[in-house]
């Protein structure tokens, strides 16, 4: 049994793979910025009657209160064996010179600061354990050799917590201790909508057929992810959902075999 912290994890990605780890019997930490729903979020989890769930406010800009994440988490539990740095915000709706200040603020700070706080606070206590693996999240499919349209100070920030995973491999090479990287894909999650909701019906018949695409469910990849955290033995290693060659076999069967995907009919979306 695993027990396994994870940041920004109401919601979205950090959710559905806590709720992975729990089905499989291992103790999480849910994270988030509101008191409700991170208990919300632990009792809907323990109901599960499988893995204990736990739960602590975090702003994970402020690395006292990600180090009384870590303490939280260790007192209950013992000991810290998974941390997962997934907190963070993607705004996607404007080139760079139109992003507004608070946007980049948002990005920035939760993302970038987030992560290396996060880090920081794991890598230590992990070295006091002499064991334990951290996992930095990138961007859905991030490689570090594309620009996704209006996406600049996200995948900026995903590209800074790139280079900041390779300092933590090169400096924890010789000790106990796990360093990855996690490319989830591309998923609808709550966020995802909130910035589908700024398009007009016109940019969203647009960009629809590629996103059916690129897209997944939260529930059809977490699984996977979780599985991937919990057998790598890659010290170093980038665990990636939606890899090149899955995005290649993808369009080749939507536009050439026209195998369509209809990922939005569930929300009602044209």
């Amino acid at each position: 049994m695993k027990n396994v912290v994870i940041t920004g994890s109401t919601k979205g990605i950090g959710r559905g793979m806590a709720e992975e780890f729990i089905k499989r019997g291992h103790n999480v930490v849910i994270c988030g910025r509101q008191q409700p729903d991170v208990e919300r979020i632990a009792a809907a989890l323990n109901s599960l009657a499988a893995g204990t769930a736990t739960s602590k406010v975090c702003d994970v800009t402020d690395k006292n209160a990600v180090q009384q994440l870590w303490n939280h988490a260790r007192n209950t539990f013992g000991r810290v064996d998974i941390w997962i740095n997934n907190a963070g915000r993607a705004i996607g709706r404007y080139q760079m010179h139109e992003l507004p200040e608070s946007a980049v603020q948002t990005m920035v700070d939760g993302n970038l600061k987030g992560a290396i706080f996060g880090s920081q606070v794991a890598i230590d206590g992990f070295r006091q354990q002499r064991s334990g693996a951290l996992y930095n999240m990138l961007g859905g499919s991030f490689d570090g050799k594309r620009l996704a349209p209006n996406m600049s100070v996200y995948s900026s920030t995903k590209s800074a917590i790139w280079l900041v995973t390779q300092y933590l491999i090169a400096e924890n090479k010789d000790l106990n201790i796990m360093i990855g990287m996690i490319s989830p894909g591309m998923l609808i999650t709550e966020n995802w909508f909130d910035e589908q909701k700024e398009l007009s019906k016109e940019e969203w018949l647009e960009i629809k057929p590629t996103l059916n695409v690129l897209c997944d469910y939260v529930e059809t990849s977490t699984p996977w992810l979780v599985e991937q955290v919990l057998n790598n033995k890659k010290y170093g290693h980038r665990i990636a959902w939606l890899t090149s060659g899955k995005i290649m076999k993808r369009f080749f069967d939507a536009k050439v075999l026209g195998r369509k995907r209809d990922l939005f009919s569930r929300y009602g979306l044209p």
